[in-house]
């Protein structure tokens, strides 16, 4: 009975530490590990064209440069702030490198674009014809019969 309780009281504080014990990774150590991609990171421009950017996302290569496998993560971004971070959100830094900061995919590709990317969206249309093949007007000498194997 005393090792049940022991394994119990083990499990129960295995798993606590790996909820309540997740790392704050700081942004020292941010711009350490990151300075050299986000140097050749695209240039992002702000949709008013007030503000440019270096940005990169947040993918599996990042977090092995973390050093890190926890989705989501915490970071003490550039004004001291704890910011959570998922896979998939942006770092971006103003284009000196001076500082890091995090935003979240959803607000940063809306509010943000690559300044190597033309203003606008290249949409492409489909043009739809009504021509229509009249079944009289095929010679029949040109259809070729199709056999099955």
């Amino acid at each position: 009975m005393k090792r049940f309780f022991i394994l119990i009281f083990t499990i129960t504080t295995l798993f606590s530490t790996k909820l309540i014990g997740a790392e704050i990774i700081p942004e020292y150590f941010l711009m350490e590990r990151l300075i050299m991609l986000m140097d050749v990171a695209p240039t992002y421009i702000s949709i008013d064209g007030k503000q440019e950017l270096k940005a990169m996302q947040i993918d599996k290569k990042t977090m092995d440069i973390l050093g890190n496998n926890e989705n989501p993560f915490y970071i003490y971004d550039s004004n001291g702030e704890k910011k959570l971070v998922r896979v998939g959100d942006y770092f971006f830094s103003p284009t000196t490198l001076s500082s890091i900061y995090v935003l979240d995919k959803e607000n940063f590709e809306f509010n943000f674009r690559n300044k190597a990317l033309p203003e606008k969206k290249i949409e492409t249309t489909i043009e739809h014809t009504s021509d229509k093949i009249n079944a009289a007007d095929i010679d029949e000498a040109t259809v070729s019969s199709v056999t099955e194997n």
